[in-house]
C-alpha cells in the first residue's frame, strides 16, 4: 500500500473521530469497530478502501462501511444465539458470507412478528392506489358478449330484449333460446384484448373498428346469413389504469416485499441500538 494512501486513511479516520467527540473505548489500538468478539481494524479497512475517493465522499464511505459492518457483525451473532453455536461453524459461515443465514435469520423475524398475514387486502388496495401511474394500460381491453344467430331467426325481437338487459333471468333465457336453436353465446366476464374480442366477430382486415370501443347498447355486424350482436359493458383504454385484478399478482408480491423489508429493518435496528447501548457493539469514529 502506498504511503499516500495510508496517510489518506489516517486522516480519514482521525477526522471522523474528531466529529464524534467521545473516548477511545480501545486503548490506543488501531480498531475502528466491534461487534461482540469481532473488530474492525484500520488495516481490515485499508484493504476495501477505495483509490478514487477524497473529500467529504471518503468520510461518507468510512462511516457507512463501519455501520454495515458492526450490523452484519451483529446479524451473525444473532443468528448464532437463536440457531445454537453450528450456526456459526466453518461451513456454515461461508453460508451466510453467500447471504444464506442471513436469509434465515430475516425469515425468523418474519415469523416473529407476523401473526395472521403480512397484510392484508387493505394493504393491497392502499399500494394499487398509491401506484396507479405506474399500472398504466398498453392496449384496449373489454369485458362484453357476443351472440350469433341466423338473420332469419322469427324470436330476434325477443333475442335482443333479452341481451340487451342481461340481468340473471334474462341471461337464463337467453342460455336456453341458444341451446334450444344451436346458436353460438361467448360472455367474455374477465378483461381481454379488444383485438381478441373482434376476433369474436366477422370483421373485415384492413379496416379499424375504433368507434365500436363503446358501451353503447347491442351493436351488429352481419356475415352473410349470420347476424351478430355484441355488448361491451366495461372498457379500459390504453393509456388508462389497468384493472386491480389484472395486476393483483404484483401488488401482493410488491407488498409482501416492502413489508418483509420493514420488519427485517426494524429488526436489525433493534439489535444494533441494543448493543450499541449495551457495549456490546462500539463504534470508534
Amino acid at each position: 500500500m502506498s504511503r499516500v494512501l495510508r496517510i489518506t486513511i489516517l486522516c480519514l479516520v482521525f477526522t471522523v473521530a474528531g466529529c464524534r467527540r467521545f473516548p477511545n473505548p480501545f486503548d490506543g489500538e488501531t480498531v475502528l469497530a466491534r461487534a461482540g468478539k469481532e473488530t474492525l481494524r484500520k488495516m481490515d479497512l485499508e484493504q476495501v478502501l477505495p483509490a478514487n475517493l477524497t473529500g467529504a465522499d471518503s468520510v461518507k464511505w468510512v462511516e457507512n462501511y463501519v455501520d454495515r459492518w458492526v450490523r452484519d457483525n451483529l446479524k451473525l451473532q444473532e443468528a448464532a444465539m437463536i440457531f445454537g453455536d453450528n450456526a456459526a461453524d466453518e461451513e456454515l459461515v461461508r453460508a451466510y458470507r453467500n447471504s444464506l443465514i442471513t436469509s434465515r435469520l430475516e425469515q425468523y423475524f418474519i415469523e416473529q412478528t407476523v401473526v395472521d398475514s403480512l397484510y392484508t387486502e387493505r394493504d393491497l388496495h392502499d399500494f394499487y392506489d398509491e401506484h396507479r401511474g405506474e399500472f398504466v394500460l398498453d392496449r384496449n381491453i373489454v369485458k362484453g358478449r357476443v351472440v350469433a344467430f341466423p338473420s332469419n331467426f322469427r324470436q330476434k325481437t325477443r333475442l335482443k330484449e333479452l341481451f340487451a338487459s342481461w340481468d340473471e333471468d334474462a341471461r337464463e333465457e337467453t342460455l336456453a333460446m341458444a341451446q334450444k336453436n344451436a346458436f353460438s353465446l361467448r360472455e367474455v366476464n374477465d378483461w381481454m384484448e379488444y383485438s381478441g374480442f373482434l376476433a369474436l366477430l366477422p370483421t373485415r382486415r384492413n379496416e379499424t373498428y375504433d368507434g365500436n370501443l363503446t358501451i353503447a347498447g347491442v351493436q351488429e355486424m352481419t356475415d352473410g346469413d349470420t347476424t351478430y350482436w355484441f355488448v361491451i359493458d366495461e372498457k379500459r383504454t390504453a393509456g388508462e389504469t389497468t384493472p386491480y385484478e389484472l395486476v393483483s399478482d404484483i401488488v401482493r408480491q410488491s407488498v409482501a416485499t416492502r413489508r418483509r423489508a420493514e420488519i427485517i429493518k426494524a429488526s436489525v435496528d433493534s439489535i444494533y441500538q441494543a448493543a450499541l447501548l449495551e457495549k456490546r457493539a462500539v463504534i470508534n469514529l
